[in-house]
């Protein structure tokens, strides 16, 4: 079992690596959500972090949504990504909580829907660290049922909660083969303002990751 405290981001600690889902595992884990759905269904994904501006599969629709008694947080380590095993960042993650997460819905190209689904699922369930279920979602065009990655907080690549400072701090100091923790952060309160969404919590953490590197530049 890996360790999911602080202590595991201090000098000398060491998060990860996480083993990946064999492709046998992740296709079944495809195969039982769709399992759920009905013949002839438009499948949405939710959106609510790098799947809004780095996505890996063809869509025909996009629509702002908004998820209720859900909310984002930085709650998963990223040890390859943006971060490395001895100096981890974090990813953010659904967690069921009060209030809501609003983020983007995908109608899924149904020409290519299957390819599709196959990316998002080796990205999204490399380690198996989110579950996906079918959650419905509110949009200014009707409710839609999406699938949405949630957090598994018995997964030893969860990370839980360590308060806007802490969370500021990893962030601020890691960076992983896909570029730095904060420009993830960036990235992610960017799309959202593109799609006119404001998210206060994300807004002040980027501020605090900000004043971070400015003053460690100097």
């Amino acid at each position: 079992m890996y360790s999911t405290t602080m202590n595991s981001v201090v000098p000398g600690g060491r998060v990860g690596p996480f083993p990946p889902l064999t492709a046998e595992l992740r296709t079944a884990s495809l195969r039982a959500t769709l399992d759920r759905t009905r013949p002839g269904q438009a499948i949405w994904l939710f959106a609510y972090g790098s799947l809004m501006w780095r996505p890996c599969f063809e869509h025909a629709e996009a629509r702002p949504a908004m998820l209720r008694d859900y909310r984002r947080r930085f709650s998963i380590w990223t040890a390859h990504a943006r971060g490395t095993p001895e100096r981890p960042g974090l990813g953010l993650a659904l967690e069921p909580g009060s209030g809501h997460c609003s983020g983007l819905a995908f109608r899924l190209a149904p020409e290519t829907m299957r390819a599709s689904l196959e990316a998002v699922w080796d990205r999204e369930m490399a380690t198996g660290i989110y579950s996906a279920h079918w959650l419905r979602l509110a949009t200014d065009d009707g409710d839609v049922t999406a699938i949405c990655f949630v957090a598994d907080p018995a997964h030893p690549q969860y990370a839980g909660d360590f308060g806007l400072d802490r969370t500021a701090e990893i962030i601020a100091g890691a960076s992983g083969k896909l570029g730095t923790c904060a420009d993830y952060l960036a990235e992610t309160v960017a799309a959202l303002t593109e799609a006119g969404i404001e998210d206060a919590e994300l807004g002040v953490l980027l501020s605090l990751v900000n004043r971070r590197l400015s003053r460690d530049a100097k």
